[in-house]
């Protein structure tokens, strides 16, 4: 299965939380890849988060995908305005139209999941039959793959959401694995 990350946010949130052993672990059995405007995305905040300097230099994310076929740039364009971009802001929500745009045009991306804690592009690919995974949803799965225990994953969303980033914290065990 493929994962395709299509906003930094995700994968800062283990950085923030000093959890990237986690994130390499459950990145391991799946294909991940990012586009071009997540892989700058990731090289910007690389600064702000240094735990986010393995993923980066090993290139967890595989070569970032390149949109560059005819067409491409109308259809990240007009997805890109869907999710809210402006034109005063040409990087606003480009990683996530990019990442959508990919997973529907690209044959070897297709079936993939969206990795995305931002909610419009959640509703956006959804509307899109698109499957999509929030940080907590990712952590599911890497303990349903039996290579963390709940315990250890409430520690981390704990820490996630003491870093102020946001992450959605599930009232139970039975909201964390059907998440």
């Amino acid at each position: 299965m493929t994962i395709v990350v299509t906003d930094a946010c995700s994968l800062i949130n283990f950085a923030a939380s000093d959890d990237m052993a986690v994130l390499k672990v459950g990145l391991e059995y799946r294909t991940p890849r990012c586009t071009q405007a997540v892989h700058a995305e990731l090289l910007k905040h690389r600064h702000n988060f240094p735990k986010l300097k393995p993923l980066i230099d090993e290139e967890w994310l595989g070569e970032p995908i390149e949109l560059n076929h005819a067409g491409d740039r109308d259809s990240i364009g007009r997805l890109r305005t869907a999710l809210g971009g402006t034109r005063a802001d040409q990087l606003l929500h480009l990683g996530e139209a990019e990442s959508i745009h990919a997973i529907q045009t690209r044959t070897e991306l297709s079936g993939g999941v969206l990795l995305t804690d931002d909610r419009d592009a959640r509703r956006l690919a959804g509307q899109k039959n698109i499957l999509v995974w929030d940080t907590t949803r990712l952590l599911a799965e890497i303990h349903i793959m039996g290579d963390l225990e709940w315990e250890e994953a409430q520690n981390i969303l704990v820490r996630m959401d003491q870093a102020q980033r946001g992450v959605r914290i599930p009232a139970n065990y039975q909201d964390f694995t059907n998440g």
